[in-house]
C-alpha cells in the first residue's frame, strides 16, 4: 500500500507540473510519457525490439508532439495521420524481409494509438480564449507559458480530472453495488453499475470544472460533455484491457510500483484527451 500511495503521488507530480507550465515543457513531458508507453505497447502487439521499423514509431510520436508547437496552420492533424500511415511503410520497404513486414502494421497501429492523443494533448494545452481570472493570472505569471489566457490549461485539467474521477467513481460504485458484468470477455471486473457510477462522477466533475475554470459553458452542456468524456475514458480503458487480454498479461509493465506500467495509467486519458480536443472548439 505504501508503494502504491507514493507511486500515485509521483504520477500526479510528473503529470501536473508540465501541464501547468505548458509550452515546450508540457510537450516534452507528454512525449516522454508516450514513448515509455510505446515501449510497453509494442511487445503486446508482437513487435520485437529488433524490428527494423520500430524506430519509426518513436520518431512519429515526437513529431506528433512537435507539430502543434511549431505549426499553427490548418491540416495539422491530417499531416500527423499521413506521416503515421506512410513512414513505417517506407521503413519496412527500405529494410525488407519478414521482420519488417510483420512489424509494419503493429507499428502503425501503436503510433496512431499514442501519437494522435499526444498531438491532441499538446494542441489542447495551446488553446487560447477566455477563462477564469485566477487561471489566466496563473498562466500569465508563469515565465515560460506561451498562453496568458489559461483556457488551454483549463480544458486540459478538465480532461485529467474527468478521467481520474470517472475511474474512481466506477471503482467505488462497482465494488459496492456491482452485480452485472459490463464486458466480461474483455474486462471481467467491470460492471454496469460501476460504469453508471463513473458516468455520474464524470458529469459532476465536468460541471464543477467548467465553472471553476471559467470555460463559458452552462451546467447542462457541461454535464453532457462530461458524460461523453466519461464514455471515451471507459472505451480507452477497455481497449487496453483487450490488448492485454490478447497478449495474456495482467499489466502493460512494472515501472510504477502498485500500478503496473505507464500505459496502464494513461489508457483512459488517451481517449479523453482526444475527445476533449474535438469537443473544446465546438463549446467555445
Amino acid at each position: 500500500m505504501r508503494d502504491r500511495v507514493l507511486s500515485s503521488i509521483g504520477v500526479v507530480l510528473v503529470g501536473l507540473v508540465p501541464s501547468v507550465l505548458g509550452g515546450a515543457v508540457f510537450a516534452i513531458g507528454f512525449v516522454a510519457i508516450a514513448l515509455v508507453a510505446l515501449t510497453e505497447l509494442l511487445p503486446l502487439l508482437g513487435v520485437t525490439r529488433s524490428s527494423p521499423v520500430i524506430w519509426s514509431g518513436y520518431a512519429l510520436i515526437g513529431v506528433c508532439g512537435a507539430i502543434p508547437l511549431f505549426w499553427r496552420g490548418n491540416q495539422r492533424l491530417e499531416l500527423a495521420v499521413a506521416l503515421i500511415a506512410t513512414v513505417p511503410l517506407l521503413a519496412a520497404l527500405a529494410a525488407g524481409g519478414r521482420a519488417a513486414i510483420m512489424g509494419w502494421t503493429p507499428t502503425v497501429a501503436a503510433a496512431m494509438y499514442l501519437g494522435i492523443p499526444t498531438f491532441a494533448a499538446v494542441d489542447l494545452r495551446e488553446l487560447t480564449g477566455e477563462s477564469a481570472g485566477w487561471l489566466a493570472s496563473l498562466s500569465a505569471w508563469l515565465p515560460i507559458s506561451r498562453d496568458e489566457s489559461g483556457r488551454g490549461l483549463g480544458w486540459l485539467l478538465l480532461a485529467v480530472l474527468v478521467t481520474w474521477l470517472t475511474d474512481t467513481g466506477a471503482y467505488l460504485v462497482g465494488r459496492t453495488f456491482g452485480r452485472r458484468k459490463l464486458l466480461p470477455r474483455v474486462s471481467p471486473n467491470k460492471t454496469v453499475e460501476g460504469a453508471v457510477g463513473g458516468l455520474i462522477a464524470s458529469a459532476i466533475t465536468a460541471v464543477l470544472c467548467a465553472s471553476a475554470f471559467g470555460l463559458g459553458i452552462g451546467p447542462a452542456v457541461a454535464a453532457l460533455a462530461g458524460v461523453g468524456l466519461g464514455v471515451a475514458g471507459m472505451l480507452g480503458d477497455l481497449t487496453e484491457s483487450m490488448i492485454k487480454r490478447h497478449a495474456g498479461v495482467k499489466d502493460s509493465g512494472t515501472l510504477i510500483p502498485g500500478h503496473g506500467g505507464v500505459l496502464d495509467r494513461i489508457d483512459a486519458l488517451l481517449f479523453v484527451l482526444l475527445a476533449t480536443w474535438l469537443m473544446a472548439p465546438m463549446l467555445s
